[in-house]
């Protein structure tokens, strides 16, 4: 039967794809993104784990059309594109773009890892939504030095072994669920998203502060904390 909350959902999916492509584009043409393959650029974790996943999505939906679920295949880019590449990917950039401590080398890193994965990203869904993917494409081709006249004379994406990160991938998980718990607490007690908190941390592994300090920038950003405070053993804990 005919569902128009699915419809209104999948127009929401085109808008949330527009609306990355706005911010990449903002965010790399008047930049280097080191898209000749010199090897100029650094890449964060975040750069390396977003490429990964791609390199995962492309693997699903390329198992998927040979089943011919296109179904599933249709639900593993719509997976990747809104909730790895927009909600996350996104966000953990603008740490790298937005720091003025940041080195060229890591925003070339970033931009470059920006408009790649956009772009594979839309030739991946292109046989599902050709009209949207069609346009944004050639907004972001100039980025790539790609003068072809369609998305439809470029390569199927496939996935890439030498790509997956499983380091990157465990880490950004580590990160991930540290950021979804402040958010949690933050619901829980009603307190607004953008309030800046302080943060006492308690009980935590020598491997936790490790992984905390690798990624304390980004944590920071993105879960709205000031620099959090980690208690000793004997401390006395407050309620909260």
């Amino acid at each position: 039967s005919w569902d128009m909350k699915r419809l209104e959902g999948y127009r929401n999916f085109c808008n949330k794809l527009w609306n990355a492509a706005r911010y990449v584009i903002s965010n790399t043409e008047d930049f280097d993104c080191d898209q000749n393959d010199n090897s100029n650029y650094e890449l964060s974790t975040a750069d390396k784990w977003i490429t990964s996943r791609l390199q995962r999505c492309e693997q699903e939906v390329d198992l998927a059309f040979s089943t011919y679920r296109f179904d599933l295949a249709s639900q593993a880019i719509y997976d990747f594109v809104w909730n790895e590449y927009c909600d996350w990917y996104l966000e953990l950039s603008k740490p790298v773009l937005w720091n003025e401590n940041s080195s060229p080398e890591q925003l070339r890193g970033t931009r470059q890892t920006l408009v790649r994965v956009l772009e594979a990203a839309l030739r991946m869904a292109h046989p599902l939504i050709p009209f949207i993917t069609e346009e944004i494409w050639h907004s972001i081709k100039p980025l790539l030095g790609n003068t072809d006249e369609t998305i439809m004379l470029q390569a199927y994406p496939a996935a890439d072994q030498s790509l997956i990160n499983e380091d990157a991938e465990n880490n950004l998980r580590w990160t991930k669920l540290f950021i979804e718990n402040i958010r949690r607490i933050r619901s829980e007690m009603d307190i607004k998203p953008g309030k800046v908190l302080p943060v006492l941390l308690n009980n935590w592994s020598a491997d936790d502060q490790q992984q905390f300090g690798q990624y304390e920038r980004e944590i920071l950003s993105l879960a709205k904390i000031e620099p959090a405070k980690w208690l000793s053993a004997g401390d006395d804990a407050p309620d909260s």
